[in-house]
């Protein structure tokens, strides 16, 4: 049999993420390949990063790996894999600019692209012309990508603004639902664009619960921000809510019911966005361990459809869908308003630095 090698995150915010990419992997994979595992902590240790894939390259005779990793120390990684001339598929969740992969023959990204998603919302308030844009988060998310995303999007042509940034401090104020409907009712934004993940986006939703601010401003999120458990602990709050993503469990499509049922069948319960990157990996690798072809060159479609990476960025990409709330018969219904074409990324990998942010989005809280 195959060795497959999977570098996996423990997460405080997700703590089931590395559980969920596993089950996702091996329901693509099937029972053909034998997994090795080495666990990364919280992906802050490239050093530690770079010793477990040597012991899979080494020791346990890998043909391929994955995994998830951060953007932490994400270079020095990247730089040991394409010297060892192993392939490497990696997902992220894109919460910070993308770096460049232009120089890579080994090294494949499928990410599920926050990043993107946000440019893509940014494009989208100018077209229906929300040019005037708040911004909600917390201090943890305020330290990734999403803010700069938003503003390239909204400045790009001078047509939009931010009204203002309401960031929930460490320390919830106690009057803080108070505080940001103020903050809602001065700025006066064409729409509020909140961005929040696991402990504050719960945090967050008390906050609209007892404020209501998305009943006179239009509310728009990240997919973490109305993750399904949050969706089950506060009904109606969410009512009229948007959200632009690359993936929903209610995407359309026959390889999306596929992997939704049968995800459900074997788990008994709907995968997440983490179990999502896992099966899309392990399509991509069954495709190289049968054929021996790159993600450049495989015809694959997944959930979110073609698995073909750009040849010049080395990155999946895929259409973008917004989602909008509707609470009816005591429970959330999530309807598909608007498609979006793929989002094309332009990298300069003259400027591949260092992005800043709490060590790796999602994982350390």
């Amino acid at each position: 049999m195959k060795n497959v090698g999977v570098l996996l995150p423990m997460s405080k915010a997700f703590p089931k993420m590395g559980k969920e990419f596993l089950n996702g992997l091996k329901l693509s994979l099937g029972k053909n390949v034998n997994i090795k595992i080495e666990g990364i902590g919280l992906g802050t240790d490239s050093k530690a990063i770079i010793n477990s894939l040597q012991k899979l390259v080494n020791q346990e005779d890998v043909l391929i790996t994955t995994g998830l990793l951060g953007h932490f120390d994400l270079k020095e990684i990247l730089e040991f894999v394409e010297g060892t001339e192993e392939p490497l598929i990696y997902s992220d969740l894109g919460a910070t600019k993308p770096i460049s992969l232009e120089d890579k023959n080994y090294v494949w990204c499928n990410s599920l692209d926050l990043y993107g998603s946000t440019l893509k919302l940014g494009e989208y308030f100018l077209k229906n012309n929300l040019n005037n844009i708040g911004l909600s988060t917390c201090y943890y998310d305020a330290g990734y990508g999403f803010i700069e995303a938003m503003e390239k999007a909204l400045y790009s042509n001078g047509k939009g603004q931010f009204a203002g940034h309401f960031i929930t401090p460490m320390e919830p104020r106690k009057n803080e639902a108070k505080i940001m409907k103020e903050f809602a009712q001065e700025v006066k934004a064409d729409a509020i664009f909140a961005f929040h993940n696991g402990i504050y986006a719960q945090e967050h939703a008390t906050f609209l619960k007892e404020n209501k601010i998305n009943k006179t401003t239009p509310l728009y999120t990240g997919p973490f921000t109305i993750e399904n458990k949050i969706l089950d602990q506060f009904p109606e709050i969410f009512e009229g809510t948007r959200c632009l993503t690359t993936w929903s469990e209610i995407l359309n499509s026959k390889e999306n019911k596929k992997f939704v049922n049968e995800y459900n069948e074997a788990y008994g319960k709907l995968p997440s966005v983490f179990a999502l990157l896992g099966y899309e990996n392990g399509l991509l690798i069954n495709d190289f361990l049968e054929k021996k072809t790159n993600p450049e060159e495989a015809k694959l479609i997944g959930p979110r459809g073609s698995l073909k990476a750009s040849f010049s960025t080395k990155r999946t990409s895929f259409e973008h869908h917004l989602l909008e709330l509707n609470f009816k018969n005591n429970g959330y219904k999530k309807i598909i308003k608007e498609k979006m074409e793929q989002f094309q990324y332009k990298i300069d990998s003259t400027k591949n630095k260092q992005v800043g942010g709490w060590n790796n989005a999602y994982l350390c809280h």
